[in-house]
């Protein structure tokens, strides 16, 4: 008796945890869509979208000020197509390099950012003493890996798959940033899916999943690399 009772309340801990991670995703989705409005609802002047140089500044300094930018964002803002974008990424970028700069301009995903040149990583990591992450189990990259080549999965097909409960290393991998909610499976299934990140990307030098090797390749991956 002792043990179905225990059973049944770590059950319900484990519900719990699960509709309050579906509410604060029900927020965090809100949240989203009225900031992805309001920033939309904004027109660049016409003076800016004729003028070349002073296009690229506009772009460059939006990708500066957020970091990580959609291109869907930067194809409305700016009117254009994505090989348009890619143009105008690639031109600031050769001004990056004639002037020896750190700084590039990538394409990871569906996303525009702004990082550093690989060249200046053990440097950076010397002088600020970045403590290396802790080694990824199997487990968990069992999750990633199924995560990856089956997105977007719900908690109980993730669970379904491994024969286990996933859990634990859902949420350490939301914790490290390498997979997030991707909304709900369908209008009546309210369960929230699971995807990947753009930093699961970075992290695995591929810029998009298309770029993703055969799944019997995955494990000659290096995951636990150096960031």
């Amino acid at each position: 008796m002792d043990e179905i009772k225990e059973t049944k309340e770590i059950t319900a801990v484990e519900e719990s945890t699960e509709s309050k991670e579906n509410n604060e995703a029900v927020s965090m989705e809100a949240q989203a869509e009225n900031k992805t409005s309001e920033k939309n609802a904004f027109e660049l002047d016409d003076s800016i979208l004729s003028n070349r140089e002073e296009l690229e500044k506009v772009m460059e300094a939006i990708i500066y000020v957020e970091g990580s930018v959609p291109i869907s964002r930067l194809r409305t803002l700016f009117k254009c197509e994505n090989s348009d974008i890619r143009n105008y990424i690639e031109s600031i970028n050769a001004k990056y390099r004639s002037a020896n700069s750190a700084i590039e301009i990538l394409e990871v995903g569906d996303s525009i950012i702004m990082t550093i040149i690989p060249s200046t990583f053990g440097t950076l990591s010397a002088i600020y003493d970045k403590k290396r992450k802790k080694k990824i189990s199997k487990a968990m990259l069992q999750t990633l890996s199924i995560i990856a080549y089956k997105q977007p999965l719900t908690k109980a097909e993730i669970d379904d798959i491994r024969q286990s409960d996933s859990g634990y290393h859902l949420r350490a991998l939301m914790e490290d940033g390498f997979i997030t909610w991707k909304g709900r499976k369908d209008y009546l299934d309210k369960r929230q899916t699971y995807g990947t990140t753009d930093k699961f990307l970075i992290h695995f030098g591929i810029n998009s999943l298309d770029d993703l090797p055969k799944l019997r390749e995955l494990k000659d991956l290096e995951f636990n690399k150096n960031d």
